[in-house]
């Protein structure tokens, strides 16, 4: 049961204080926020001192060239965002609902779903709830679990990057998934029957991001070997941007099984000889601890469920 000062705070801190904070963190102008909130400077300022009098604190320091959050700052901001962002799906939900719809969700999953377990469950979800209005947010796992963590989605299908996410977020796993190594038919490694390492270290690359889970396997496995961290790479989190740069650019680049069989069939990309060990997290539905899913997740869960059971024959 919440304590009645939090009560008190959280009757007092209204939508518009929420708008304001939230645009403030951002834009670190009032100026700017008056004018994106269609609203005066004095006005969004006198909202803006009903807030810092509200929490008991001063939530930003007014400096030359902006203002900037403090630490409580960041915290009642980052609640703010939070809550604007359920304000918005309830919102839409409703809209929804009320024309007849089936409410709406909002979902993020990493590329090595898209080619065979999301698109299926969307599929099936669609099928069932024809007018819910889905939202895909594709991105690696630490932009996925940000996004979760800040509540701009309902669930995520992607892997923990740290064992500390298990503090905030609950994960289901799935499935796994096998990495492979490729590149163009045409590219000089394309034939060998082996190849070192060593051998592939001042290639150029195309990678996820250093933050993700699979370029932290792929940059250990390098370091374990004693060849150290790759310099020669692009970085990209975009599916078609990797498989184009490997086509195009001569690049070599590492992606899900599950998305590279087809093409590897049909002879468009080659896959190296390279063993990379399976140290990659399970793929997993991660959502918030502690928090009660909303109709339209559960159904989605569950479809999900169903999905993986027929693609492992269970």
């Amino acid at each position: 049961m919440a304590s009645p000062q939090l009560s008190l705070l959280l009757g007092r801190l209204r939508l518009k204080h929420l708008r304001v904070l939230d645009a403030l963190a951002g834009a670190g102008n009032l100026h700017q926020v008056a004018a994106a909130l269609n609203m005066t400077q004095p006005a969004a300022t006198k909202i803006l001192q009903d807030a810092e009098a509200i929490v008991g604190a001063r939530l930003f320091e007014r400096r030359p060239r902006g203002m900037v959050l403090t630490d409580l700052g960041g915290f009642v901001a980052d609640y703010a965002r939070r809550m604007l962002r359920e304000t918005e799906t309830f919102s839409e939900g409703l809209d929804n609902l009320k024309a007849g719809g089936f409410g709406a969700l909002s979902i993020g999953a990493i590329m090595a779903t898209t080619p065979g377990l999301l698109p299926r469950a969307i599929a099936e979800l669609k099928r069932r709830r024809p007018l819910m209005t889905i939202r895909l947010l594709a991105a690696t796992s630490d932009i996925l679990l940000r996004a979760l963590e800040r509540n701009e989605i309902s669930l995520a299908l992607g892997r923990f990057i740290d064992p500390r996410n298990a503090l905030a977020f609950d994960i289901e796993p799935l499935a796994s998934e096998e990495l492979w190594v490729f590149v163009a038919p045409d590219h000089p490694l394309a034939t060998r029957a082996a190849i070192s390492l060593g051998e592939m270290a001042t290639l150029p690359w195309v990678l996820q991001p250093a933050t993700s889970p699979m370029r932290g396997l792929i940059d250990s496995t390098f370091a374990s070997a004693g060849i150290g961290v790759l310099n020669n790479v692009v970085e990209t989190t975009s599916i078609f941007a990797t498989l184009h740069l490997v086509r195009e650019a001569g690049m070599v680049a590492c992606l899900p099984k599950s998305i590279l069989v087809e093409g590897v069939a049909a002879g468009t990309f080659r896959r190296l000889p390279v063993h990379l060990p399976n140290q990659l997290g399970p793929l997993g539905i991660i959502t918030r601890r502690g928090e009660a899913l909303a109709v339209t997740a559960v159904d989605f869960i569950s479809v999900l469920h169903s999905v993986a059971a027929e693609a492992t024959g269970l």
